[in-house]
């Protein structure tokens, strides 16, 4: 995630924030982050006056992903110090519900994703009708789950899924995760999806299981972290390029040299069902072809691929289609609708096709099965965008439900993005609030090349923490996770 990375705070001091890309270095000097009240951040009056800010908790450290476990319990992962912490009923508790033992926190590594199949609130009025026809629907066509619905659902009951960097030790089973003598070296650094059980009566997480080791060297950054799981039990996993541009799943070298570099479960998003025997779905778009072609290793777990560097992701509770965030290079950062074999176009290709001048798809590699979209929705200078989150509930007005914000960490905003009926595209806020706009100004080709043009589409600002996560509470409300304060920030209607 862009920004992520040498994160020193002081209360009300000078911070240097180190914007990484392959090639650049972006340092923006002497920000002064001060510990925020919510009377600091304003929601643009377009999407009007009934909704306010509270703040919800405090007193984190670096928090990066957190998620509901229930109505009155959710968990925050804090990036430095390993620990899954704790509020139940409003308070942030002392004690951990885990710590991550010899994680690595160099940069943008740490403790970065956390996954619960949590839509099953019983103060949430989840959308129904259509939903549930579409899902019942997936479900028919997938015949690889291990259970029946109710069965995976009984198996997806109190698991926790966490990302995380971990130095590893040569003389210990993957499968162990607790910390060791052996485990200091660079060399031995991955990062891990681990399956935790997750105890209600104290609040605590038991280690279950290792579901994916992943590389994590040579550079410790485009780490990804991002994880979600879909009502069919899939879990979503966003890893970036590491900073290393040499396997065909960053369209490398480019489809010209006809030249094919096998897999290394980097540059995509993985897709696992921990409730699949073999783990692997065979629905994943390139499973068949794994299976014939030995030398494609493990391109069966990709569900996409060509990504830069990810640190949003979620599925529309519609559709069950996958949308995530991505961060450019120097230009260009990205929403995307992400469907099954998608190839989003790094390292060739960042934004849309019609402004990369120096290559076309013709450049990529093109899997069978595979296909190019551009963006939905780009931002010509990068915001380092991070979250994104379809909000599943009506209780801010109707006109935000089911549709998607979005979080940033260079400059603290909040977006909001409405989908058109077929839920495939963004659609133009203009056509929705006409000369309630401020700006006059409309984005046809869903380009944000300047501040009036990007605008309309700033839900919020004022998130001086900077965001890391969003989620839709229990309670309806709106949750935003602040990075730098270590605060939860509650939108209500007031």
């Amino acid at each position: 995630m862009r920004g992520l990375v040498v994160l020193s705070i002081m209360a009300f001091a000078a911070i240097m924030m180190i914007l990484y890309s392959s090639d650049l270095l972006y340092i923006v000097h002497n920000q002064i982050i001060s510990f925020q009240n919510p009377s600091n951040i304003k929601i643009n009056k377009n999407y009007g006056t009934d909704i306010s800010v509270e703040l919800f908790a405090k007193g984190l450290t670096r928090p990066t992903s957190m998620s509901f476990i229930n109505d009155n319990t959710i968990l925050i992962l804090e990036k430095d110090s390993g620990k899954v912490r704790v509020i139940s009923h409003g308070v942030l508790l002392e004690k951990p519900a885990y710590t991550i033992e010899n994680l690595s926190t160099q940069q943008e590594q740490g403790l970065l994703g956390i996954a619960f199949k949590n839509k099953s609130f019983t103060n949430l009025s989840l959308a129904s009708g259509k939903t549930q026809s579409i899902q019942e629907n997936l479900l028919g066509k997938h015949n690889d789950l291990l259970f029946s619905q109710k069965g995976t659902e009984n198996y997806l009951k109190d698991k926790v899924y966490l990302y995380f960097t971990q130095k590893v030790s040569e003389n210990k089973g993957l499968n162990y995760i607790d910390s060791n003598e052996d485990s200091d070296s660079s060399n031995n650094l991955r990062n891990r999806v681990y399956e935790f059980n997750f105890n209600n009566t104290d609040n605590s997480l038991v280690p279950n299981r290792l579901l994916l080791d992943l590389p994590a060297n040579p550079r410790p950054y485009h780490n990804g972290g991002k994880i979600d799981i879909d009502k069919l039990g899939n879990l979503y996993v966003t890893i970036g390029d590491l900073t290393a541009i040499n396997s065909s799943m960053q369209n490398y070298p480019g489809k010209k040299l006809d030249l094919f570099f096998p897999p290394n479960n980097t540059s995509g998003i993985l897709r696992i069902n921990p409730s699949v025997s073999m783990l692997i779905p065979a629905s994943n778009p390139f499973y068949n072809q794994s299976l014939e072609n030995k030398t494609l290793g493990s391109l069966s777990l990709y569900y996409a691929y060509g990504i830069r560097n990810s640190f949003g992701l979620d599925i529309d509770p519609v559709t069950g289609r996958v949308w995530d965030t991505e961060n450019s290079e120097s230009t260009y950062d990205e929403l995307n609708l992400v469907e099954p074999g998608f190839n989003s176009g790094w390292y060739k290709i960042m934004g849309p096709l019609n402004r990369n001048n120096d290559s076309n798809v013709l450049d990529l590699v093109m899997l069978n099965g595979s296909h190019y979209s551009d963006p939905e929705f780009s931002w010509r200078n990068p915001i380092g965008v991070t979250d994104v989150e379809f909000y599943e509930s009506s209780k801010l007005g109707k006109e935000f439900e089911n549709n998607l914000f979005v979080g940033d960490i260079n400059n603290g905003n909040l977006y909001f993005f409405k989908l058109n009926p077929d839920r495939n595209k963004i659609v133009h806020l203009k056509s929705i609030y006409d000369s309630k706009l401020a700006s006059n100004e409309s984005i046809e080709d869903f380009v944000a090349d300047n501040k009036s043009e990007l605008e309309p589409y700033i839900f919020a600002q004022g998130f001086d923490g900077r965001i890391t996560d969003i989620q839709t509470g229990p309670d309806g409300n709106l949750y935003i996770l602040s990075y730098f304060d270590g605060k939860i920030f509650r939108l209500v209607n007031s």
